[in-house]
């Protein structure tokens, strides 16, 4: 029996009850993510250097500096100075001009020495003093061994040798040891010789020297020619 104010289904039939209609889904998310704190945006930290780089960073500053300064200031003192245009360049100056000194000529390299290798105590006397009044620094070995010392200690220039050297260590012993030896290699060997050797050419090839002078009356100034040949090619 049906209550008043209930609607009668017919038979077989089951109700359903209504779902209740929810709010629109949307509104919820955005309720949510509203709710949820704001994250800080990221700040990234700029580098920064350590006060001890950084004063070091400063006093290597200041070196370099420092460095070009005395670089700049010997490149003036090495230049060569100009001379500055004058109104009357050919004028002698009057008492009261005051003449500045000149600069210093820049030294050159040190002199080229030569090594003479001579067993024969004449020969040997006469090619020094050719040498020397020629204002070339020359020593003097009497044999092979005294020789090869005399390269150890200093090493020269060039190397006048007898090659016909008696006693222990002969004069193609001495080319031999000068061209196997690395730091010697680049040392031409004068052969100022009384050995008969043709021409420059057997010198060069067989005897592994850079210039033949032989022994005579003119020898010992054919010798010094040679001898500044071989400076100015060095």
């Amino acid at each position: 029996m049906a209550l008043p104010g209930t609607e009668t289904l017919p038979p077989g039939k089951v109700a359903r009850a209504e779902a209740p209609v929810d709010e629109d889904p949307t509104d919820k998310v955005t309720a949510i993510s509203s709710s949820r704190p704001k994250a800080k945006p990221e700040t990234v930290p700029s580098p920064t250097v350590p006060v001890g780089l950084e004063s070091l960073f400063e006093e290597l500053r200041a070196m370099r500096v420092v460095q070009d300064e005395i670089l700049a200031l010997l490149k003036n003192r090495l230049a060569p100075e100009e001379a500055a245009p004058t109104e009357d360049a050919g004028a002698f100056p009057g008492p009261d001009d005051t003449v500045p000194p000149p600069a210093p000529a820049v030294r050159s390299r040190r002199r080229k020495t030569v090594l003479l290798i001579d067993d024969d105590p004449s020969s040997r006397i006469a090619a020094l003093q050719a040498l020397e009044h020629a204002e070339v620094p020359t020593r003097t070995a009497p044999d092979g061994s005294a020789g090869l010392a005399a390269i150890a200690q200093e090493k020269p220039d060039v190397i006048v040798l007898e090659l016909g050297i008696d006693g222990a260590m002969s004069g193609k012993d001495v080319v031999n040891m000068v061209k196997a030896t690395m730091e010697w290699v680049d040392v031409p060997i004068v052969l100022y010789t009384r050995v008969p050797i043709e021409s420059q050419k057997e010198a060069r090839t067989i005897h592994g020297a850079d210039e033949l002078v032989q022994k005579g009356p003119d020898g010992a100034n054919v010798l010094v020619a040679r001898v500044i040949g071989l400076f100015r090619k060095g």
